[in-house]
């Protein structure tokens, strides 16, 4: 196989060759399959009108006869006796109505005959359903024909009404609700009264549909018939009889095309479809038949199919062939090409290591920076500037480089300052300026600036050049850089000095943040003030941090380091250095604190060395997480010391109730809390004061000791802490209801009674 770099020697020839292949065989099939298509679609619309004309004729056919048999049953002078007197005899009637049975059954057409008497309001019916052969015009049920009776002079003698036959309810009719038919009407219409005598012959629409779609079952092919108006006269596979059809796209496009025939292609359903539709005949009906499309272009989609397969096998023998025939016509070619490129391609990159490592030499003062010699290497190696003007450095540092070491290769890291580098040169060139760039590798790169004379001390214009180049490189590259420029410098010779200026501006990045422009003069500036660290707010922080004040620690932690931003680095360094240091000692002392079960979670404060952050606000993260860490730790060990606060003081009770001193003040001091505090906490999870739990637990004692011994009252009161008689009398009367010496007697008598009953039950 060819190598992708060998395939652009000959890729002209292999594209115009493959081109001309594709382009000759998809015009051809393209004309093929259109021009079959049109001829597919004439044979359909050819044979379709064949078939709708022989439908027409079978359709005049059956009129024709329904005319016939009418005026047969007008001139009958058995059933002309119905039609024409009032009174007729039973016998008369009968023979009537078995005339009438044999014209309803000799054609499967019909489906009933009236016969209207309009002086006796009397209808004579042959029918296949169960119901009389003689009704009452109040009594008959079809009512839309009384209707059609009463208004006779609206219809044209002789021609078919389609309209729906309601029979349900009838007897021996019970699924049925009503027939679709086409009704024909024989009356006199020289008669001026009103209703008039009729002969009514009801033809049946399925007979009719027969002829017009071939048979009764669903086929994908749909056939029916439509008035001027757009009603529909026959029943089609998917909309009833008598349905409106305007407002359907393909039935307007017929009613409102103009033409008296014709096809078009469009969807009906959703599916596409061929509409093929005749010219009104007599009664201003037209006959419109939809074919699937598919059913008509499923020998053109084969074909075409074939042609397209036919096709590719072609145009891939056809790429097979012009890769051997151009590898061999440009094989020759293709060695040497390829030897000049790779030559040219290593002397490029020779060129542009050796021109990056001397300017990297000049910029660390490791290279010789006499003009004359400058001036020859820059000849040498196209670098365009003048050894003798003024410069200025500008270093760009890419933002969040730990992210990209992640994400990118050491190569593609190379190029990425490579294109930063030549965004920012195009730029400068743009403007009118000379410069000269430099990879310093890793996330560093210099460009050289060589202003016009009356740019050189307006330091807005190169602001306004860092803030092009910024934006260039966010919108090209998606990447995020920091420019740091030097001070204006007299020749090639303070190069060295203009670079270590641009150095040192660029750690004030810590303070102005990502994406910024930091200019040298700015920062000579903060060096010339001098910086005093606040170890009384440090003190006041570590105060503030060991107290669980955490909210102050932060307010004292921000002041401290928002405080350098209006310094130097150095000065930076230095308060972080000392925070540091304090902060590392502040949590050994509460891990020494911290019970076992209590372990602290912080990291090492290593995490938080300033050498690790990028931005002040990196930083201030970092030790906002570090405090809300602290803050919870010491919010739950406050939280297990108060949960066990109850039970120490309830143990110490029970120990030293005896102890006439004990009291809330000597537990307070004892535990080193305020007794308010200890007090609260005491009530909030026992729901007594610590004062009343110690009386429980002194009478307790007492009643104890009044039941069990036989020593005197005051002796008890004194053992169990009581001091004061008087007041040790009215407290347990107070919280016994009764005198020491009555509990002792009652309670000895009651120990007496149940000892007797114990003998008694013995």
């Amino acid at each position: 196989m060819l190598r992708g770099k060998d395939t652009k020697y000959y890729g002209k020839f292999f594209s115009v060759m493959t081109v001309t292949i594709f382009l000759t065989i998809s015009i051809l099939s393209g004309i093929l399959y259109l021009n079959f298509e049109r001829i597919a679609l004439n044979q359909s619309y050819e044979q379709t009108m064949d078939s709708l004309d022989q439908t027409t004729q079978e359709v005049s056919v059956m009129t024709l006869t329904a005319s016939t048999f009418a005026k047969q049953i007008h001139n009958d002078q058995n059933i002309a006796d119905l039609l024409n007197f009032p009174n007729v005899s039973a016998m008369e009637i009968s023979d009537a109505v078995k005339q009438m049975n044999n014209y309803r059954e000799t054609s499967p057409f019909i489906d009933s005959i009236y016969i209207y008497n309009a002086v006796a309001h009397t209808f004579y019916v042959s029918s296949d359903m169960s119901v009389p052969s003689v009704f009452s015009e109040e009594e008959f049920y079809d009512q839309d024909m009384k209707e059609m009776l009463k208004h006779i002079g609206d219809y044209n003698t002789m021609s078919p009404i389609p309209r729906k036959l309601r029979i349900e309810g009838l007897a021996g009719n019970i699924a049925e609700k009503e027939r679709d038919t086409y009704t024909f009407l024989l009356y006199d219409t020289l008669a001026k009264q009103t209703p008039r005598n009729a002969v009514v012959v009801n033809i049946k629409e399925t007979q009719l549909h027969k002829h017009i779609d071939g048979s009764l079952t669903n086929d994908a092919a749909n056939t029916f018939l439509i008035d001027k108006d757009g009603l529909l006269v026959s029943n089609s596979w998917t909309t009833p009889m008598l349905t409106d059809m305007k407002g359907t796209p393909y039935i307007d496009r017929i009613l409102n095309s103009g033409e008296p025939s014709g096809y078009f292609p469009m969807k009906v359903g959703g599916i596409k479809s061929l509409v093929t539709y005749s010219e009104p005949d007599n009664l201003g009906w037209r006959y419109i038949r939809i074919v699937p499309y598919t059913l008509i272009s499923e020998r053109i989609d084969n074909m075409r199919t074939k042609t397209f397969y036919t096709a590719g096998l072609i145009l891939l023998a056809g790429l097979a062939l012009s890769f051997v025939v151009s590898k061999r016509l440009f094989a020759g070619i293709n060695k040497k090409l390829s030897r000049l490129v790779n030559l040219e391609s290593e002397q490029r990159e020779s060129q542009q290591a050796v021109r990056s490592e001397y300017m990297r030499g000049l910029l660390s003062g490791c290279t010789r920076s006499d003009p004359l010699r400058v001036k020859e290497m820059f000849l040498r190696y196209g670098i365009g500037l003048d050894p003798d003007r003024s410069l200025r450095v500008f270093l760009i540092t890419i933002d969040d480089y730990r992210a990209l070491v992640d994400q990118y290769q050491p190569e593609d890291r190379k190029l990425l300052r490579y294109g930063i580098l030549n965004i920012a040169h195009e730029l400068l060139i743009s403007a009118g300026l000379s410069a000269a760039t430099a990879d310093l590798g890793d996330n560093r790169a210099v460009i050289i600036i060589q202003p016009a004379d009356a740019e050189v001390d307006d330091k807005e214009i190169y602001r306004r050049y860092a803030g092009l180049i910024q934006e260039a490189v966010t919108q090209y590259l998606k990447l995020s850089i920091t420019i740091s420029s030097s001070l204006n410098g007299k020749g090639v010779q303070s190069l060295h000095t203009l670079f270590e200026q641009a150095v040192e501006a660029s750690f004030s990045r810590v303070f102005s943040g990502a994406g910024s422009y930091i200019d040298a003069e700015t920062v000579e500036m903060n060096k010339t003030r001098s910086y005093e660290y606040p170890i009384h707010k440090e003190k006041q922080l570590i105060d503030e941090l060991m107290l669980g004040r955490i909210s102050e620690t932060k307010r004292l932690f921000t002041d401290i380091i928002g405080d350098t931003a209006n310094y130097s680095y150095i000065s930076y360094q230095l308060a972080i250095s000392h925070l540091t240091y304090a902060l590392q000692n502040a949590i050994r002392t509460i891990r020494q604190h911290s019970a076992a079960s209590e372990e602290l979670a912080v990291p090492s404060l290593d995490l938080y060395n300033h050498t690790r952050v990028d931005t002040m606000a990196e930083l201030m993260e970092r030790y906002m997480s570090l405090f809300d860490l602290l803050e919870k730790h010491m919010d739950e060990k406050r939280k297990n010391r108060q949960d066990d606060l109850p039970g120490r003081i309830k143990r110490m009770i029970d120990e030293r109730y005896a102890d006439q001193n004990l009291s809330l003040e000597m537990l307070a001091d004892e535990m080193g809390m305020s007794a308010t505090y200890i007090g609260r906490v005491f009530k909030q999870h026992t729901f007594q004061t610590i004062l009343s739990y110690i009386q429980e637990v002194r009478m307790n004692k007492i009643r104890e000791l009044l039941t069990h011994s036989d020593d005197c009252i005051g002796d008890i009161a004194e053992s169990a802490g009581f001091t004061n008689n008087p007041y040790f009398y009215k407290a347990f009367k107070k919280h016994n209801g009764v005198t020491p010496a009555e509990y002792r007697r009652n309670s000895r008598q009651q120990k007496e009674d149940e000892g007797g009953e114990g003998a008694i039950l013995a």
